[in-house]
């Protein structure tokens, strides 16, 4: 399958990330993955990594003795940024589990937002744990019985000079259906979805 990206093989490949903007706004997914505009960061993206850094490390020292309180809630399993890979013909999905257990029972990806932004974790359009369980049935035969999004919280507002905070909030959890239906529902909706990054591809060439 020929793909906007490729691995030193040549091999074409895609995340999460990138089907979700496909999905989402192709006009931004063309300049992103096909024209090659650089991604620059900003105050969320900062400190959506500074959260997962904190949780991955066990280190709360860039914040606030109350916003650690609170992160120190949050669950942390055996493994965390497990790289995985789920091969279909031609091409393969690429992603990093934010932490699971090493049993593979349970994955669990982090999450932080503002008001009312967890709401787009319980859509059927998030399917990021859907395909890291697919991953690792395929890698190690084993399914995880459990998936779920930890959310974060987010206090501040960076577009009005406000510090970005973690609210003092409880962690919201919310669980995933990955049940074996979902799950073959979704690895064959994502590969109608590369089809489709793959025609978009062809003609913006």
């Amino acid at each position: 399958m020929i793909l906007p990206k490729k691995d030193k093989n040549g091999n074409g490949y895609l995340s999460y990330s990138q089907i979700a903007l496909f999905k989402r706004d192709r006009a931004e997914y063309l300049e992103q993955y096909i024209i090659g505009k650089k991604f620059e960061g900003n105050a969320y993206t900062d400190f959506g990594s500074n959260v997962g850094n904190a949780l991955e490390t066990n280190n709360f020292e860039k914040f606030t003795k109350n916003e650690a309180g609170i992160l120190q809630k949050v669950t942390r399993l055996d493994e965390f940024e497990r790289r995985t890979i789920l091969k279909y013909d031609g091409f393969y999905i690429v992603g990093y589990i934010d932490t699971n257990s090493k049993d593979y029972s349970k994955i669990i990806d982090y999450k932080t937002g503002g008001l009312k932004k967890e709401s787009q974790y319980k859509d059927k359009d998030y399917t990021q744990l859907h395909l890291y369980a697919l991953s690792l049935r395929q890698e190690t035969g084993i399914t995880p019985k459990e998936a779920s999004v930890e959310f974060i919280r987010r206090g501040g507002n960076a577009f009005r000079g406000e510090k970005l905070t973690v609210a003092n909030e409880d962690p919201i959890k919310i669980d995933v259906d990955i049940s074996y239906n979902r799950l073959k529902s979704v690895y064959w909706e994502t590969l109608e979805v590369a089809k489709e990054i793959e025609t978009f591809y062809k003609l913006s060439k």
